[in-house]
């Protein structure tokens, strides 16, 4: 009986052998031919943007559904055995379908970012008192980059020229111009060059949506568009990214009615951009033409980046008769046409809020 189960393994143990062996070489193959390119003919660039704390597996999965490499399995396996896990470097990098998983894997982890990104946010000012600020006022995002302050000064004082300066003052400043985007610049750019791209696509917006016409028709240059819009970004809670914000439309109108009744805007936040630019302390009695409720008519420039929704509402306001609203305790924005239906909205929904100066 011992002889023929030793028999029956010198048959069984080669076969097993084999299939090992077979299913080794299946692998190395499989291995060998996910590393290769997603596509060798296509030569197109995709950016893959890398932030801090991503995983190898999150990156392999991303690369996957841009079809820049074959397997998510593959390349994380690559990473691992190459050790370098842990080593991917944040930036943007420019990825072909053309490359190795390789050779994409060795770039991500080479901290070589082709491209640096950087984003500009509505409702943020070119700068303010260290104490007022927010780390997303232009100044702030410059000096993430690496800029210097002189840097920074050097670029807000340029001389920049766009379309979109249309009937803006000599000597005023940036404020309101730097675009609320994302951009994708090389690593090499300048402060200016990098403001230079805001102001494009600023510009870019103004004639594909057609303010400065739609501005000029409600009796605004467009500079005194953005000026308003600045100030209804501000006084409002958004709408995201959408073009298009009915909130801010009702809002834009109560200003343009206030403006027809040759009352004061009353804003708030006029006072306040002054006040935090210069560093003094928030008070409805600054003396300054930048306190819409002791001056008539718009402050001197804008307050702020207006958003895309912003500049769409001061372009088409809604048809309303409200002279008042406020944004409620709950966020809500709520109207109303006379100064007792204001009172009655302060006492019922802003009692919180309305205290802040």
């Amino acid at each position: 009986m011992k002889i023929k189960k030793r028999r029956l393994w010198i048959f069984i143990l080669p076969v097993m052998i084999a299939v090992m062996g077979l299913a080794a070489l299946g692998s190395a193959l499989w291995y060998r031919q996910a590393l290769t390119p997603a596509d060798s003919n296509n030569h197109s660039v995709t950016r893959i943007s890398v932030k801090q704390g991503d995983t190898s597996a999150s990156i392999a999965d991303e690369l996957v559904q841009k079809k820049l490499i074959r397997n998510a399995l593959a390349f994380s396996f690559y990473v691992r055995w190459h050790g370098l896990s842990g080593k991917f470097q944040s930036g943007v990098y420019s990825v072909k379908p053309s490359q190795t998983a390789a050779e994409i894997a060795q770039h991500l982890t080479s901290g070589k970012s082709d491209e640096v990104s950087v984003t500009f946010y509505p409702g943020s000012t070119l700068d303010v008192k260290a104490r007022n600020s927010d780390g997303r006022e232009v100044a702030s995002v410059l000096k993430n980059l690496g800029f210097s302050n002189e840097d920074i000064k050097k670029a807000f004082s340029a001389t920049y020229t766009s379309d979109v300066f249309a009937g803006r003052p000599a000597g005023s400043s940036l404020e309101g111009y730097i675009y609320g985007e994302t951009f994708y610049v090389l690593p090499n750019e300048s402060a200016e060059q990098i403001l230079l791209r805001s102001i494009r696509q600023l510009e870019k917006v103004a004639k594909e949506y057609k303010l400065e016409e739609k501005f000029k028709a409600r009796g605004l240059t467009l500079y005194q568009g953005i000026t308003l819009a600045s100030i209804v970004q501000k006084e409002s809670i958004g709408c995201g990214s959408a073009a298009i914000c009915e909130d801010q439309r009702q809002i834009a109108s109560v200003f343009y009615n206030r403006l027809k009744a040759n009352m004061a805007l009353g804003s708030d936040v006029t006072y306040q951009y002054i006040a935090d630019r210069d560093g003094i302390v928030r008070s409805p009695d600054i003396d300054s033409p930048y306190n819409t409720r002791r001056h008539k008519g718009l402050p001197p420039g804008p307050i702020a980046t207006p958003s895309l929704s912003a500049l769409n509402a001061v372009a088409d306001p809604a048809a309303t008769d409200y002279l008042y609203f406020l944004s409620g305790d709950n966020d809500v924005t709520y109207f109303s046409k006379t100064n007792e239906g204001h009172e009655a909205n302060i006492r019922q929904h802003c009692q919180k809020k309305c205290q802040i100066s």
